[in-house]
């Protein structure tokens, strides 16, 4: 009798191993949660991982623990990539954005410094997330794969998958707007709940606002590192804000404490399948292999040599290359939809114009920062020539020649903005008519520790940096004859469907020159 039970462990132990390269397909978490099974396994893995937070922290039980996962993508403590200690990170945060609001100060109590096994390779996994640099697709990309198969092996089921958060089918209790995955709030998601998220969205009471999922800037690029930084950007950081109350407190609107949260996951493998849709669309139908990546990608070959460390479903460390990603066989992880992915919903249909001659698209800029502060602002564009240093670049963006880039020149942020702010276009002449452009979005911005590396277009702490959209689509859909007709315009959001009462902030955010300009040198892959 004992001889079989061993022999069954070896069995279900080869079963695991086997299964760790074989194809899984991850699906939405709106039809995930249609399937009792499913849900089940997930909820019995999440709690596994919670039970095993108290287990020796050296044992190969605690690398399968949800406090393990969490601080692979950033933890508070005195280990060598840590955000810094409690004593230190909680009074700066608190006291920058809570002025004493105690539900505000509640967010934060729950934090603790996780001491860091003394285990010899902890130190090399814990804290390496990877934000602001175009390591940040492929290495969460192995972080999900890694999380995935510890999930899987936790919730005993052999062919369990990752749901990933689709926002677009995730609607608010009016209909309006994203909510949360049901998996993940109201009593039945159990362990899966967070309390600290944006006030509302557990309850189903709020809604994040739509257009901060929206991808459809990100998609306009054809170029792998134009693609990747607005993709960060935005939905990946302005969901984090949305989510996480304005990215102004735990948990994950936060780095460090962002994986603490289970929606967390779903995000980032919704993230990931807008990548390979991606990936797919720009590969045409060819085998996406590490060749392809060489030829297609425009990345140094020492980029795919970059490495990064993990622990597997059984506690062993591991070691996987940015080269892996593009292996066929190494993550073999596919999406139920990953072709043609919805980018964003249908903005409102301005009233019809009639027929007018083709625009006519001069360069147009404003040359003075403006200062935000809580209130809507608009600003003029005049004719300029001051367009030389952009002028010469858009085409290695990976756009469409002879397309209108809007460029917003060092975006700043001063103390607590309160509030973030959707960017739009409008015509100077009928106001009324305003297309969308973008979100701003803070994550990281806002934290003593991850600010000058948390967006891929920050050079200094608070700084946002230079932010680049195409907007010839948006331009042709206010119908104008001429760019001397655009302003630009910006409008207080809190990231979800309630609006935002005018009022000024304590912060500031400074927006330096804004231009207008035409891409002249093609696409350029």
């Amino acid at each position: 009798m004992k001889y079989k039970c061993m022999a069954l462990i070896v069995v279900a132990a080869f079963s695991y191993n086997s299964l760790a390269n074989a194809d899984f397909v991850r699906i939405s978490a709106s039809d995930f949660v249609k399937d009792p099974v499913k849900v089940a396994a997930l909820q019995k893995a999440v709690v596994a991982m919670r039970t095993n937070d108290a287990a020796t922290n050296t044992s190969p039980k605690y690398r399968a623990s949800w406090q393990y996962w969490a601080n692979t993508h950033g933890y508070l403590g005195a280990g060598p990539n840590a955000a810094g200690t409690v004593a230190n990170y909680v009074p700066q945060q608190t006291a920058r954005f809570c002025s004493g609001n105690p539900v505000c100060t509640s967010y934060y109590q729950h934090l603790i410094d996780t001491p860091l096994p003394a285990d010899g390779f902890t130190t090399n996994v814990w804290g390496t997330c990877q934000h602001g640099n175009l390591n940040f697709l492929p290495w969460h990309r192995m972080y999900l794969h890694f999380f995935e198969r510890v999930l899987r092996k936790q919730s005993g089921t052999a062919d369990f998958s990752l749901p990933y958060w689709d926002y677009f089918s995730e609607r608010g209790a009016d209909g309006q707007g994203i909510a949360l995955p049901k998996l993940v709030r109201g009593q039945s998601a159990g362990a899966a709940v967070d309390q600290f998220r944006t006030p509302g969205l557990n309850e189903h009471t709020v809604a994040i606002d739509e257009r901060t999922g929206s991808a459809a800037q990100a998609f306009k690029f054809t170029n792998f590192t134009r693609f990747s930084n607005q993709l960060e950007q935005q939905p990946h950081g302005a969901m984090h804000c949305g989510t996480g109350s304005s990215c102004r407190a735990p948990d994950i609107g936060l780095v460090p404490l962002a994986g603490l949260d289970p929606v967390f996951y779903m995000h980032h493998a919704n993230i990931d399948r807008l990548w390979q849709c991606w990936l797919n669309r720009e590969a045409h139908n060819q085998t996406i292999d590490l060749a392809w990546a060489k030829a297609n990608l425009g990345m140094p070959d020492s980029w795919y040599q970059t490495s990064y460390k993990f622990v597997d479903e059984n506690g062993n460390v591991v070691s996987m290359k940015i080269a892996d990603v593009f292996t066929p066989g190494v993550i073999d992880t596919h999406y139920d939809k990953e072709t043609n992915c919805v980018t964003s919903l249908p903005s409102p249909q301005l009233p019809a114009v009639k027929a007018i001659a083709p625009m006519k698209l001069i360069p147009m800029s404003n040359t003075k920062a403006t200062v935000l502060k809580g209130n809507a602002v608009t600003i003029p564009l005049q004719a300029s020539s001051d367009t030389h240093p952009f002028s010469i670049s858009p085409g290695v963006m990976g756009v469409k020649k002879g397309n209108a880039q809007l460029i917003i020149e060092n975006v700043d942020v001063q103390g607590d903005p309160e509030v973030t702010y959707n960017i739009y276009i409008s015509s100077k002449r009928d106001p009324k008519r305003t297309v969308y452009i973008a979100t701003l979005n803070y994550f990281g911005i806002l934290e003593p520790t991850h600010s000058e590396h948390s967006q891929p277009n920050a050079n200094a702490p608070g700084n946002v940096g230079t932010l680049t959209y195409d907007v010839q689509e948006e331009l042709s859909e206010l119908g104008l004859t001429s760019t001397a007709d655009v302003e630009v315009r910006f409008v207080p959001s809190n990231f979800v469907t309630e609006a935002v009462k005018a009022h000024t902030t304590e912060g500031s955010v400074t927006v330096g020159k804004v231009h207008l300009i035409k891409s002249n040198d093609g696409v350029v892959k």
